[in-house]
């Protein structure tokens, strides 16, 4: 019974009998009559009143899909009921599953920052990706003193006559303005290797790395990043702690190690890219994705002087202590992801209730269903304009960055004359102002797009210009500098590097922007392509760099600003910042039950609308005969 005015269906049949408005009691033909109980013109129901009764309505409709429907039903009409779960501005998809009880205003407050799962969360990935990239980049570091670079100008001066003495003057002059140390010019490194062999060790990591990209996200969307995660990590940490035993049995065993450390790492992004899918609100996804990932380049950037560090007084000949630490933390961390880590707020033991709630319905879905129970659509995936414009954006931003990753060492070393400590210390100054960028960005991102300032496809589009044609700019400027000028040279690679921190909040997580469910199968698409320049990239700069001078290293830096350009331009034009049609969970047939679901609500509030006119029309007449004929209406209308 919904109020005093409704009507109370009779066990025998359908028709039904008003209610007394005082004694709460049916009144029939029998029941004594007094003037002086007169039914109330009947009122414009409440909405809840309305809801309410057109739930009951429907109740009936389809009886051989009776489950699915009232669950469709029960979460369709608290979506309409709660102004702050409003459907028509909500751009996650719907699904079948039922939602937990939503208040309409949850108070955060009550979950204090340092309670908070999915900051916690956030902090563990952060060390996670800052071992994935220590475990990655230790080589570029340690490279520097493993190979014996005192037969150098005598390789030289066999192999480029033509250039030694087309430039002999400007090589004198070079030499009196930097004169070579024995530190910085030579090192007493285990292992000859030419510079095309240390090309093909520096990118046999990402032949590796291209190999499990999609398959990564497939699997964290079907089984869960933390078992993906978990499988992938553990071998890398295992295979750095042998990397000094294979690097010294033979070089192409040493390659063999780094292709399977890639392949391991290769889940970790996709993996990620799912799990935060689970956790992260949209209007907090820059800042807990781009605090997860700043990580990496907080590794990067004590990866250089640590890695220096060790190098110089590490034990067993100072470069393999680089692999034996970074690997031990490693495994460590991995241990700690197999504790704490799980796949989504409702999973998760301990969990507020509030923080919970807040989560799934922010994303609109119940996340204990939110393993893959659905095809993947591959044909509009590869169709999508949307998608090509975060795949060449990718790709052309990791051209750079991949350069620098493992080419940065190497140029201070041949251009700026560092020496081996030196070499690490301002190796790091980029990283830590890409780290710093990442976090920014991330907050600012997520202001715009909280407050409406911006629409979500505007503002990863403005941050990926700043974050690639920026760094493109100054990284021209960093070629020009001579060897005299280190510290103009360090400030300007510093800006270069870490203003591409920037385009982590924008085409960098755009795969939750434009197909949530399947974010992991698309940055495992996007990275897989964007890993092929972290291949062609050390071998482009080993061919173009033989003799390790300014002018040779300039090139390399136009064909980097060059390949930034290009790939922002063209996500400018094509990126998108809204879900895609074929971006929602069975999005066919759930959009036709949301549309006959729509239509059924509209004609049950029409047909409670008309009851109520009548009886408001039928009203004014003989106090008696009103009571009859509304209950005799009533019945009629019901049934």
């Amino acid at each position: 019974m919904d109020n005093q005015n409704d009507t109370v269906e009779s066990k025998g049949n359908s028709e039904r009998t008003p209610l007394n408005p005082e004694t709460n009691e049916n009144m029939s033909e029998d029941a004594p009559t007094n003037s002086t109980v007169v039914k109330k013109p009947a009122e414009s129901p409440d909405k809840a009143g309305l809801l309410s009764r057109v739930k009951e309505r429907t109740r009936t409709i389809s009886s051989s899909s009776q489950e699915s429907n009232a669950s469709l039903r029960r979460r369709y009409l608290n979506q309409r009921r709660s102004s702050s779960f409003d459907l028509s501005h909500h751009n996650t998809p719907l699904y079948k599953e039922d939602l937990p009880p939503f208040p309409d205003h949850i108070d955060l407050s009550l979950v204090p920052w340092w309670t908070s799962k999915r900051l916690q969360l956030a902090v563990i990935c952060f060390f996670g990706f800052l071992c994935l990239y220590s475990q990655r980049v230790n080589l570029s570091i340690a490279i520097v003193s493993m190979v014996d670079h005192s037969g150098k100008l005598e390789s030289h001066d066999n192999s480029s006559n033509h250039y030694l003495n087309s430039s002999m003057a400007n090589n004198v002059t070079t030499q009196a303005k930097c004169p070579e140390t024995l530190s910085s010019h030579s090192s007493p490194g285990e292992f000859t290797w030419n510079k095309e062999l240390q090309g093909l060790i520096l990118g046999s990591f990402f032949w590796g790395y291209l190999s499990l990209q999609v398959a990564g996200g497939w699997l964290s969307e079907r089984f869960g990043a933390k078992k993906v995660i978990a499988i992938g990590m553990f071998p890398v940490a295992i295979l750095n702690i042998l990397s000094p035993i294979c690097a010294r049995a033979s070089p192409y065993l040493f390659i063999f190690v780094r292709v399977i450390v890639g392949i391991g790492e290769s889940v970790m992004y996709p993996a990620a890219q799912a799990l935060w899918a689970r956790w992260a609100p949209p209007n907090e996804r820059s800042r807990l994705i781009g605090l997860s990932y700043a990580g990496g380049q907080f590794g990067n950037a004590l990866i250089f002087p640590i890695g220096g560090f060790l190098c110089h007084y590490g034990f067993d000949g100072g470069w393999p202590s680089v692999f034996y630490v970074i690997g031990s933390v490693g495994f460590i961390w991995t241990v700690i992801w197999c504790i704490f880590a799980h796949d989504s707020p409702g999973e998760h033991p301990s969990i507020s209730t509030i923080e919970k709630d807040y989560i799934q319905h922010s994303l609109g879905v119940k996340q204990e269903s939110f393993k893959r129970k659905h095809k993947t659509p591959w044909l509009s995936i590869f169709k999508s304009k949307a998608v090509w414009a975060i795949i060449i954006a990718h790709a052309c931003g990791n051209y750079g960055i991949y350069m620098l990753l493992t080419q940065i060492p190497t140029y201070m070393k041949e251009v700026l004359k560092f020496d081996i400590k030196a070499n690490g210390v301002f190796s790091m100054l980029p990283y830590l102002c890409f780290w710093l960028f990442i976090l920014i960005s991330g907050t600012t991102a997520d202001f715009l797009i909280k407050r409406e300032i911006l629409s979500i496809s505007k503002t990863r589009k403005i941050m990926t210009c700043i974050g690639t044609i920026v760094p493109g700019i100054f990284l021209i400027g960093t070629g020009y500098m001579e060897c005299d000028q280190k510290m103009a040279a360090v400030a300007m690679l510093t800006i270069a590097v870490g203003v591409c921190g920037v385009h982590f909040s924008g085409h960098f997580i755009n795969h939750s922007d434009i197909a949530p469910p399947f974010a992991g199968t698309l940055f495992g698409i996007s990275n897989t392509v964007a890993t092929v320049p972290g291949i062609l990239a050390p071998y482009i700069v080993g061919a173009m760099t033989k003799n390790g001078t300014r002018e040779e290293w300039l090139i390399t830096f136009y064909i980097a600003a060059g390949v930034y350009t290009f790939g922002a331009l063209i996500f400018v034009i094509l990126g998108e910042g809204e879900v895609q049609s074929w971006g929602h969970i069975e999005h066919s047939t759930m959009g036709t039950e949301l549309g006959n679901m729509d239509e059924k609500l509209t004609l049950s509030l029409h047909a409670i609308q008309e009851e109520n006119t009548e009886n408001n029309h039928n009203s004014h007449t003989n106090k008696d005969d009103d009571i009859n004929t509304k209950a005799n209406g009533s019945n009629k209308e019901v049934v």
